[in-house]
């Protein structure tokens, strides 16, 4: 008997005996639809989690971080050890152009009183350009605050466009406008306004609900000058410092560039030196961490599979059984062993396949019904629409094709064991069996 004959004969076993067969590909559905599922939903978030960080501009932040030289980091670290400023300011000069200092600092909390005796509050984050990459944000126009306002401790700030809104009422130009703030209740400090940026609400992490008037956004100053307000001139030391880097520097070069740099500094420091990683390495940590918690979960469902398998041989097994007289006038006519075989064979591969094509379809489509429920819930926040954009599924190929090559083996290992029982039956004990 050739194989299509095998698979016609299958699939008219399985027609006639349409509810059985449907029960019998449950398990397999389930345990196929869980897996591409999980996947789909893995993938989709790998992908947007990619995407978000390419949006942000993020992807060309590096840090330089203390570490032991002997791994053992309950070391004591000495004042000696920590990276200073006066080595940023040093590495910033040799490569004019090329880096941005892009730490921060918190100097605390701020008050003003508009025009119109209402109180505006903010939050003072003192820092440099890199640091506008650090939280992705976005300048609508002026300019940012720098790593040489910071040098010279200029009391230079830029501020949101919620604050605009709420501290100047009549719609004033506000670059180059002075405001007083007081710091932490104390006494108030003076600004110029040098820059405005666009507030978005993921980034700066103001909880939903809260009127735009009420809103508290960043107050951008340089990171000296966060310092000195705060009385905390020992912060410019650092156990890690970040800067972003020029487009024309690959992640490669810049790494290169800082590690050069600062083995050189360190070069003679027993207990400490440098380690370099950049965002586009903790992504791919993050995008790997994602992949091992989906085979983790994928190999979880996929044990339902073993369910389905069970299913299908106790169900080949009630066929064989229901067959015995078939079985008996097949043999009797001349039919060998290993056609008897491949004929229940192909069947439970057969009922695995199909299980497992619906149970693929139900993947893909409970993975487009999570991301229309995705695209709805960042739709409703629009900030969130702009560095999320659209949530699209991404369909994990080679799931699909693992998933599919699963369910034949698993037709092939259960339907085994009935096929060798149908194929070892003695022709006149069949013949007689009613």
């Amino acid at each position: 008997m050739s194989f299509w004959e095998n698979i016609k004969m299958a699939l008219g076993a399985i027609k006639s005996n349409k509810m059985r067969s449907l029960l019998t590909m449950l398990g397999i559905i389930i345990g196929i639809s869980a897996v591409i599922t999980i996947t789909t939903l893995g993938n989709t978030l790998k992908s947007t989690f990619n995407n978000a960080m390419s949006l942000t501009g993020s992807s060309n932040l590096i840090m330089a971080q203390l570490y032991p030289n002997d791994g053992d980091y309950d070391i004591d670290i000495d004042i000696s050890d920590y990276i200073t400023m006066d080595m940023v300011e040093e590495f910033m000069d040799k490569y004019p152009g090329k880096f941005y200092f892009g730490s921060d600092t918190s100097a605390g909390e701020g008050t003003l009183i508009n025009s119109k005796n209402n109180t505006v509050n903010v939050s003072i984050l003192g820092g440099a350009e890199g640091t506008f990459d650090s939280y992705a944000i976005k300048m609508l126009y002026g300019r940012k605050v720098t790593f040489r306002d910071s040098l010279e401790s200029r009391h230079t700030c830029v501020v949101s466009d919620v604050f605009v809104e709420q501290y100047f009422k009549n719609k004033e130009e506000p670059i180059g406008k002075q405001i007083s703030v007081t710091v932490n209740e104390s006494l108030p400090v003076d600004f110029t306004i040098i820059g405005v940026y666009k507030y978005n609400e993921m980034i700066m992490g103001n909880s939903g609900g809260v009127k735009r008037e009420d809103l508290k956004t960043n107050l951008i100053i340089p990171y000296s000058v966060a310092l000195e307000v705060n009385n905390r001139y020992r912060d410019d030391l650092f156990y890690s410092v970040i800067f972003s880097f020029d487009k024309s520097l690959t992640p490669e070069e810049a790494t290169s560039t800082l590690e050069d740099f600062f083995s050189e500094k360190y070069e003679y420091n027993k207990n400490w030196g440098v380690k370099v990683v950049t965002n586009e390495q903790l992504m791919s940590v993050m995008s790997t961490a994602i992949n091992i918690v989906t085979v983790i979960i994928s190999v979880i469902a996929a044990l339902s599979l073993i369910v389905g398998g069970v299913g299908v041989m106790n169900i080949m097994l009630v066929s064989v059984t229901e067959r015995t007289r078939e079985i008996g006038i097949r043999k009797a006519l001349g039919a060998k062993k290993k056609t008897i075989k491949g004929q229940f064979v192909t069947e439970a591969i057969i009922i695995c396949l199909i299980g497992g094509i619906i149970g693929i379809l139900l993947g893909l489509l409970n993975g487009e019904l999570v991301a229309i429920i995705a695209n709805k819930i960042v739709a409703s926040q629009p900030d969130y629409a702009d560095l999320l954009g659209n949530v699209k599924v991404s369909p994990p190929v080679g799931g699909i094709i693992i998933s599919l090559i699963f369910s034949t083996l698993t037709g092939v290992f259960f339907g085994l064991y009935p096929a060798s029982k149908a194929a070892k039956m003695n022709p006149i004990d069949a013949l007689r069996y009613d």
